[in-house]
Parts: structure tokens; C-alpha cells; sequence
């Protein structure tokens, strides 16, 4: 499970951090701990942030915990004030990579980085391949399970196929720029 955007953003705001650098998870750690006298793990607070890329389920104790750090009894009154409402603007800027034809060049900017990547079949599911990269630890040939790809929104690839090796990737900063090849 990762936090949606709107409850990562509650969790900033709260905790005056940004979440740029991997202390920033220890701190917030620390201040859920002394406002709630409950403990959360650093690492389940990385996978929660969308910062590590792990399918475990959440248990109750830790989204009550989190509730109540933000200031409600338990995680269902926290999801029960989030007021939602249906996006009906379609020119918000993503694609995703199941919907878009193979072959098709995909070129996103972030921070001072640019990658361009083709869609293809890999282990049977429509993912990216890197085709050029100018600043970024990603390289030409690396194969990314994304599920979309939004302006606004970091570029998270759950899982990163680089020859045998296999991993995972977030961008630090938020997609600026995306252009598809017609």
C-alpha cells in the first residue's frame, strides 16, 4: 500500500518535512512516536511514502497509528474526512503505459534529468525500455514496469529490469514535462 497523495500531503504539512532525503523518514518516525506513544518502522514508513517499493499489506495498528498522528481516532475517520471527488478534467497530462500503443517514444523531464523510453513486451506486460537518458541513474537498455506516467507526479517504476539485476525507482522530483510521439 502507498498513501494517496492527499494523505502524504496531510503528513507534510504536519510534519513540516519534504521527504527528499532518507532522514526525513527517521524524523517523522521519531515525531509519530512522541505524539502518539505508538512506534512505526522506518522502513514501513518508506514503503507507505511510495520512497520503497514493497506489495506487503498494511495492518490496522499502523494506519490507526498514522491516524492518530494526524489527528484522528482511527484510520477510517481519517478516510471518512477526505472529501472525494471525481477528476472529470481529462487534459491532466498522463499516459499510461497499457493504453499506449508499442513502439511508441514517451520523453519525460524531472529536475535537470530528460529519458526517453519505448513501450514494449517484457514478461509479457506492456512496460518501458530506457532509450536515452541525460542525468539520471537509469540507463539505456533498463526495463520499468510503470503503471502511468502523470505531470505533477513522480515517476515511480516498481520494478526496474537491468540485465539479471532487478530493483525499483522514484524520481526525487515531480514529472514537468511529457511529450509522446505520435
Amino acid at each position: 500500500m502507498i498513501f494517496n497523495n492527499h494523505i502524504i500531503e496531510l503528513i507534510k504539512e504536519k510534519s513540516g518535512l519534504c521527504f527528499d532525503k532518507a532522514k526525513d523518514y527517521d524524523v517523522l518516525c521519531e515525531q509519530i512516536f512522541s505524539s502518539t506513544n505508538r512506534s512505526i518502522g522506518v522502513n514501513t514508513i518508506k514503503r507507505l511514502m511510495g520512497y520503497i517499493v514493497d506489495d506487503r499489506n498494511t495492518n490496522d495498528y499502523t494506519l490507526n497509528t498514522i491516524a492518530i498522528y494526524l489527528g484522528f481516532a482511527t484510520w477510517n475517520d481519517l478516510c471518512g474526512s477526505i472529501r472525494i471527488d471525481s477528476e472529470w478534467r481529462f487534459d491532466d497530462q498522463t499516459v499510461y503505459v497499457s493504453d499506449t500503443p508499442l513502439g511508441r517514444r514517451i520523453t519525460v523531464n524531472y529536475l535537470n534529468r530528460e529519458v526517453s523510453f519505448v513501450v514494449v513486451i517484457f514478461k509479457d506486460t506492456k512496460m518501458l525500455r530506457v532509450e536515452r537518458v541525460q542525468n539520471s541513474s537509469l540507463k539505456e537498455g533498463d526495463i520499468l514496469s510503470i503503471d502511468h506516467i502523470k505531470v505533477g507526479e513522480p515517476l515511480i517504476a516498481k520494478t526496474v529490469y537491468r540485465g539479471e539485476a532487478i530493483g525499483n525507482y522514484k524520481t526525487n522530483g515531480e514529472v514537468k514535462k511529457l511529450f509522446v510521439e505520435e
